[in-house]
């Protein structure tokens, strides 16, 4: 059975972030490479899992759905300097804080970046690779840099497994 092969914690802490057993699986490749910036601002839904090597700054916050898989080396900023300053360049002291949103079963391969605000719909699918910015609609597969739509999931067929709670 695939869920036997995952590694399953009872109680997984990142930094100020407390997870039960319920709320994030570390995947089967999971490593300790871990870098959480702000996790008090970081909300994982349950049954998640989460491979390793990822940064996540939470700055602005960041919430992740329930059901999601995300693979090795998620980066994901929440928070872009003030490159915009009237007083100071490149950038001034001040941080602009855009949250990001993954919704729930959301599929996200291996070295994935995600800029800040990014919001991503239920059911999406994001490539190895891909560089996203802005929003992702429900059901889309989205590919490179910047990443764009390249297909779609069925959305009958995934909304009638949602609904199944036929979640893996």
């Amino acid at each position: 059975m695939e869920r036997a092969r995952r590694a399953y914690y009872r109680h997984v802490t990142f930094d100020r972030v407390d997870f039960d057993r319920n709320s994030v699986i570390l995947g089967a490749d999971v490593c300790r490479n871990f870098h959480l910036v702000h996790g008090q601002n970081l909300s994982i839904g349950q049954g998640t899992v989460l491979n390793g090597d990822c940064y996540l700054n939470a700055q602005g916050g960041i919430r992740i759905g329930k059901y999601c898989h995300i693979g090795k080396g998620l980066t994901a900023l929440s928070s872009n300097h003030n490159f915009r300053s009237s007083t100071r360049i490149p950038y001034d002291q001040h941080d602009i804080m855009q949250p990001i949103a993954i919704g729930d079963a959301v599929w996200i391969g291996a070295n994935v970046s995600l800029s800040p605000g990014t919001q991503i719909g239920d059911g999406a699918i994001i490539a190895l690779g891909a560089v996203v910015r802005g929003t992702v609609p429900p059901c889309a597969i989205v590919a490179g840099n910047p990443a764009t739509v390249v297909g779609w999931r069925n959305k009958d067929d995934f909304n009638r497994l949602a609904r199944e709670g036929a979640y893996a």
